[in-house]
């Protein structure tokens, strides 16, 4: 099966989805637009990507003529009109009475017009002055890098007539296992995809590379972590977060001081929490994403079994047995404690089920020490849900 390029997929996916709808609502309001990507995501294509999704829901959507006349000039030339014609709109204070880009949305990429700051300075005059229906009005998408139009300027626009949205917190975990789902003509097993999700996060190329290059064990993880910053020609690994932990989380736009890093592609916010990206990760971080993707996925059956044991122990135990024995607030015997009972020869449930028994316990204790699991203790436990 031959699957989207990741740079195609991206609009696909629910969170840009959401994203990109945000942004026609405001459209649709009367707003103009100002969106603003990481560098990364402009030079991977992304950006490009999600402007073409927006541009299809207005058949009166233009690209701006990128050439260097001046804007009023360059929207006559996106329309078609031989500035030669219409001298009298060849000005700011008169373009936005030019009938023909009435109800238009005019697509302006950042990184390929020198002058947005202009722009975004000179056009919410216009539309003040206008005197235009909330339909008739021309709209601009504005789409920017920090060095294109800088932070300050952005951060100043009057939201009644330019709405601002930031490539922040985009993507989240769902749209991570989408894209995983999308790669695989089978279904990928379910440890395994929740350790690509929780490594690559918001890094959507490092969910194909994991599922190609990753061999599937403890070990080969950091050796394919390694492969993909090598193949991305990062240097040294940083954990970003782990090193500058953000005074806030940054709901809308990156925290000031995790600005430069967000541009340059090193970190994201992914649902909840603020990620580096996985090339940014130490075999440290690299060995603490796996603990987390193995918690999330195998502790709800650390339970399932401690409760189908505890049921079974405590119709064989007798009272002298469990007198004594250490008990939750809420009455419930833990797996260690189940498994003591039965070590200690206290309850006979049968060698299968007690190596089981210890199978599930040792589990539990290797996620509770933070210790991601041993691909000979992960055979056996898929060997036990899957009996």
């Amino acid at each position: 099966m031959r699957h989207a390029p990741v740079t195609e997929f991206y609009p696909r996916l629910p969170g840009p989805a959401r994203f990109i709808g945000e942004i026609v609502a405001g459209l649709r309001l009367g707003k103009s637009v100002v969106v603003v990507f990481p560098e990364a995501m402009v030079e991977a294509g992304v950006a490009d990507a999600i402007l073409g999704e927006i541009a299809v829901e207005n058949g009166r959507a233009e690209y701006c003529d990128p050439s260097a006349e001046p804007f009023p000039t360059r929207i006559l030339t996106t329309f078609g009109v031989d500035p030669l014609h219409a001298r009298a709109y060849e000005e700011w204070d008169t373009i936005i009475g030019w009938t023909p880009w009435h109800g238009s949305w005019v697509l302006i990429p950042g990184w390929h017009h020198q002058d947005v700051g202009e722009i975004v300075r000179r056009w919410p005059a216009q539309l003040n002055a206008c005197g235009l229906s909330i339909e008739d009005r021309p709209k601009l998408v504005i789409a920017v890098r920090l060095a294109d139009l800088p932070r300050s300027t952005i951060t100043h626009l009057d939201p009644a007539g330019v709405a601002v949205h930031w490539w922040w917190g985009v993507l989240d975990r769902l749209d991570t296992e989408i894209r995983l789902s999308t790669i695989s003509e089978q279904a990928v097993d379910p440890v395994d995809a929740a350790v690509i999700a929780e490594l690559a996060g918001w890094d959507l190329p490092c969910v194909d590379h994991l599922f190609g290059n990753w061999d599937r064990t403890s070990a080969g993880l950091p050796d394919a972590v390694r492969d993909y910053r090598a193949r991305a020609r990062h240097q040294d690994p940083k954990s970003v977060v782990a090193q500058r932990p953000p005074s806030r989380r940054g709901l809308t736009a990156p925290p000031v001081e995790l600005e430069r890093h967000w541009r340059e592609g090193l970190v994201d916010r992914w649902g909840r929490t603020i990620r580096s990206a996985p090339h940014a990760l130490d075999d440290a971080e690299v060995t603490r994403r796996m603990w987390m993707a193995h918690n999330r996925v195998l502790i709800p059956h650390v339970d399932e079994e401690r409760t189908r044991f505890e049921r079974t122990i405590l119709k064989k135990a007798s009272p002298q047995a469990l007198h004594g024995l250490a008990r939750r607030n809420d009455d419930i015997i833990e797996i260690g404690s189940l498994a003591w009972l039965v070590e200690t020869r206290r309850v006979d449930i049968g060698s299968r089920d007690r190596q089981r028994l210890q199978t599930f316990r040792d589990l539990r204790n290797d996620l509770a020490h933070h210790k991601p699991i041993t691909d000979d203790l992960l055979r056996r436990v898929l060997d036990y849900l899957e009996d």
